[in-house]
């Protein structure tokens, strides 16, 4: 009987430790685009991917990583802070200690639309030098090379109770106003559940996030759950590609409503371009 206890305590005692360091741990995902598109100025290009952030408490370990990488950029697909738990000097500290690795590129997610006070957060990245990409278009020179970068305001914004189709559609619209076709084109968008809406406009590369890698991971099978997804969700890391559209999914790195992951390690992106 004492055995069977023992053994039952040592289970259960690496299974929680388990649980605590693939919750605190985190990998580094790297991922190759190659697309004709891309200018021989802009093979190797790097992009540091960080999404889902929610006020994340071990920056600091995120920032060492990010570092080690030497990004040419630093793209943020959105919720940068948790609206249930703001705490906006947590991110700020982060936005300031990133800012002095790369450019930042930032696109903000559903827990921004549902901030109070998102113009107190906007107006201290605009501050600190962000490029703020809601709905607004930049190009990136480089060797009288350029590519084009753009974002998408999260729908939330503008429909949030409305179905998935609607925003879809806002999705579509905004992506389509200040997409161009005729450069390499990176579009920062928070949901991949929109994914067909990126391949009917004609994007290249779109960052994404939000399904935080579908929070409990299944052996040989993928994720369980994720926003606006629901069960079994299609769209939760990785890369997803299109007729001539790439999409990666970030698995994030903070939690939220579900303030845990199993099998699901937090992840920070690392896109290289690569010149077909």
């Amino acid at each position: 009987m004492k055995t069977k206890k023992y053994i039952f305590i040592t289970f259960i005692s690496i299974f929680i430790f388990w649980l605590v360091w693939t919750n605190i741990n985190i990998t580094t995902t790297h991922i190759e685009i190659e697309n004709k598109k891309i200018p021989s100025g802009f093979d190797d290009f790097k992009i540091a991917q960080v999404s889902d952030l929610h006020n994340y408490q071990w920056s600091e370990k995120l920032i060492r990583k990010i570092n080690m990488e030497s990004p040419d950029i630093i793209a943020i697909t959105g919720d940068l802070v948790d609206s249930s738990k703001t705490d906006f000097d947590v991110a700020l500290q982060f936005i300031q200690d990133t800012n002095k690795i790369a450019p930042i590129y930032y696109v903000t997610g559903n827990h921004e639309a549902w901030l109070e006070d998102y113009s107190v957060l906007k107006e201290q990245l605009e501050k600190l030098n962000v490029n703020m990409m809601d709905d607004r278009s930049l190009f990136i020179e480089k060797d009288s090379n350029k590519i084009q970068i753009l974002g998408v305001q999260d729908p939330d914004f503008v429909e949030r109770m409305n179905s998935g189709n609607i925003q879809g559609e806002i999705v579509r619209i905004k992506t389509s106003e200040i997409l161009n076709k005729d450069y390499f084109n990176i579009v920062l968008s928070h949901r991949p559940e929109h994914f067909e809406e990126y391949v009917k406009v004609g994007a290249d590369l779109v960052l994404t996030g939000h399904a935080h890698g579908g929070q409990v991971r299944i052996p040989f099978f993928g994720g369980l759950v994720a926003p606006n997804q629901g069960f079994f969700p299609e769209y939760t890391e990785g890369i997803y590609n299109k007729k001539n559209t790439d999409m990666i999914v970030s698995r994030g790195l903070g939690n939220s409503i579900i303030p845990i992951r199993i099998n699901n390690t937090p992840e920070l992106v690392i896109i290289k371009l690569k010149t077909k």
